[in-house]
């Protein structure tokens, strides 16, 4: 059995390279390979141990099906120009994979000068990133912003849940991007891991339209 002993080394050996590097992917695959190099090791003892034998098998299938995953999520994805700069611009701290899925509930559109995207007091359906053009925020007729590429319209009635704070208004024509936000929650509710990233994607809008206010 001694001759054998070297199995249970190289899995341990594999098993702290796996604990030690940062990609998950290399960390899964170090995984498969220790997991492999212990099955042998238990079949060959003087009466197989099945038990310890079906549990790196079992280690072995979860893991292939998630290495599976990670590459199919890692994928080089091809956008469109447009979509690439919405990428680019605003969602670049997602991956590609991530952003393709928020595109899928997306809609382009386009306001005219003077269009009203929002009034304020109404409830306002969408949560809109401005694409290129420019728009102007008015509380009580009172001009106290104008937001342009890559700003978001409607995020604080998203996140609070109540009606519009301001009037937003077209200053020129405008092509933005919307998701309704029954549709936006729903998306975050079955993909919960993108949550974080979209409120610090949204949060990061936030201060900087305070700091020019």
């Amino acid at each position: 059995m001694g001759n054998i002993d070297y199995l249970v080394h190289s899995a341990n050996i594999l098993y702290f390279i796996s604990y030690s590097v940062r990609d998950i992917l290399w960390l899964r695959c170090l995984t498969v390979l220790a997991c492999s190099s212990l099955i042998p090791f238990f079949y060959f003892q003087p009466k197989p141990l099945m038990v310890p034998i079906l549990w790196n098998f079992a280690f072995i299938c979860l893991n292939i099906v998630q290495i599976g995953i990670l590459i199919y999520e890692r994928r080089p994805i091809r956008f469109s120009d447009d979509e690439n700069r919405l990428f680019q611009m605003v969602f670049r701290t997602l991956t590609p994979v991530e952003f393709l899925k928020l595109l899928k509930i997306a809609r382009w559109l386009e306001a005219r000068p003077s269009e009203q995207l929002a009034k304020k007091g109404e409830t306002l359906d969408d949560v809109m990133v401005i694409f290129s053009g420019r728009v102007s925020v008015e509380v009580d007729g009172r001009l106290v912003a104008e937001l342009t590429d890559g700003q978001f319209i409607g995020e604080m009635s998203f996140l609070t849940g109540e009606s519009a704070s301001a009037t937003v208004k077209a200053v020129e024509r405008t092509k933005y991007v919307a998701w309704l936000k029954k549709d936006l929650k729903l998306f975050l509710e079955r993909n919960p891991n993108l949550s974080p990233s979209l409120q610090t994607i949204i949060g990061t809008d936030l201060v900087k339209k305070l700091k020019h206010v």
